[in-house]
């Protein structure tokens, strides 16, 4: 028997039978959506999760700070931090917080989580024309200029209830504003009226330009805002005319040869991150990074996986046992039908791989309408969730990639294959003489 003439025979016989054959794909269908949705939840999670860490300032950077036993942040520290392999870039910088507002409207704010950092002129000179997404980089001469990552949005002062939030205001162009960076006190950081005697003002603005906006693929951080070494300085000089300092962070103790006061360390790979942490702990210094938080995301996806996809797989196991009895069913009613087709010559392969072939016809049909249900539930899902997006305007979102398609697709043709083995052995071994007697 043609291979042809079995898919015919097949095809034909699931027709004759349309309600059992709906009901049973209708099983497998919904084995085939639970196992999808639930992995494709996992899946979002996960990623989630982890482009929350990589916004916090990469997956592949070590933070380096002094441990407290007298190892100080210098320039000996970075020319030691270079010579670690796997390390490609060392960026030492000082971290500062202030407000960065536009100047036409005083309640639009630019909203960077990590605030300011200071980085050497020569960090600047690494960034690649590919690193900017609009505009340019730094470079020494700029002055009262900064450089803000991908991330980092203007925000404006929403009422929400009985309190304010931050809303991104996307409609605006971040090149095309004007920023005012204010330093000083605003009121409700303000010591003791003993200590203020009133001679210079408590904040003063200072106009401050945007001069470019990096892209993903830059080694600095996606949520900050960076200045030079010669805004800083100037920044210094109008700081003198506050009352109360607010760029001398330490009291005054600072040191202007130690200008930065910790190292972004930029690895290569990800995967060579904790044996870069390491020898920089061996050197005596602090180090905090995302791998610990990734490995631990990492094993509860996993775990998150194997518990939701044995719960699907609980769904196709009923499935399986569905097309197990409708094959059985099938095997009854046609046992003249089986005994004809012996008694013509068709083989024991012929009839065996007749029935694997329907209960495949099964599974794929229930596997493909399943995909279909389970993309039109995501769609549904997304849009709601859109509807509800939170005041960030990040929405988290279910997406199906193309290898649980096909993998959910395969996997249910696989059991209505499997499923159909003992139905397909059973009917091999009947006797073609008791069949054509039998009524």
């Amino acid at each position: 028997m043609k291979i042809s003439d079995r898919l015919s025979l097949s095809f034909r016989n699931l027709l004759r039978r349309k309600s059992r054959t709906i009901l049973t794909i209708l099983s497998v269908l919904i084995g085939t959506v639970s196992i999808i949705m639930l992995l494709t939840l996992a899946i979002a999670m996960d990623k989630e999760q982890k482009d929350m860490i990589e916004s916090f300032g990469g997956i592949e950077n070590i933070e380096v700070t002094s441990s407290g036993m007298g190892n100080k942040i210098n320039k000996s520290t970075f020319s030691k931090l270079k010579k670690i392999n796997h390390v490609k870039y060392v960026i030492p910088y000082k971290d500062f917080y202030f407000d960065i507002k536009l100047k036409s409207d005083n309640k639009a704010i630019l909203q960077a989580n990590s605030g300011i950092k200071l980085i050497p002129d020569d960090i600047f000179k690494k960034i690649k024309p590919d690193m900017i997404e609009q505009g340019r980089a730094l470079n020494s001469s700029d002055d009262l200029s900064m450089l803000i990552g991908s991330d980092v949005k203007i925000s404006k002062f929403k009422k929400m209830g009985q309190y304010y939030q931050k809303v991104p205001v996307d409609k605006l162009e971040p090149l095309s504003q004007k920023y005012k960076l204010t330093l000083g006190y605003r009121g409700e950081a303000l010591p003791s009226p003993s200590i203020n005697n009133g001679s210079k003002p408590q904040n003063i603005d200072v106009d401050i330009k945007l001069v470019g906006i990096l892209n993903d693929k830059s080694f600095l951080d996606k949520n900050t805002v960076y200045i030079n070494e010669k805004t800083f300085k100037s920044l210094e000089k109008e700081d003198q005319k506050l009352e109360l300092k607010s760029l001398d962070s330490d009291n005054g103790q600072r040191n202007n040869k130690e200008l930065f006061t910790s190292v972004s360390l930029v690895c290569d790979k990800y995967e060579n991150v904790s044996s870069v942490e390491d020898e920089v702990k061996s050197m005596g210094y602090e180090t905090s990074s995302s791998i610990q938080m990734i490995e631990d995301i990492n094993k509860a996806s996993k775990n998150i996986m194997l518990i939701l996809g044995g719960i699907g797989s609980i769904a196709f196991f009923v499935s399986a046992i569905g097309i197990i009895n409708t094959m059985l069913m099938s095997i009854y009613e046609r046992q003249k039908e089986i005994g004809v087709m012996k008694v013509i010559g068709a083989s024991v392969s012929d009839i065996k791989s007749m029935f694997l072939i329907e209960a495949g016809f099964i599974g794929f049909f229930g596997g493909l309408l399943g995909l279909l249900t389970s993309l039109l539930i995501t769609l549904i899902i997304n849009h709601f969730i859109g509807n509800m997006a939170d005041p960030s305007g990040e929405n988290f979102k279910l997406l199906i990639p193309i290898w649980l398609a096909i993998l959910g697709v395969s996997f249910s043709s696989l059991v209505g294959i499997l499923a159909g083995y003992l139905p397909a052995i059973k009917a091999t071994k009947l006797s073609a003489i008791e069949t054509l007697r039998s009524n």
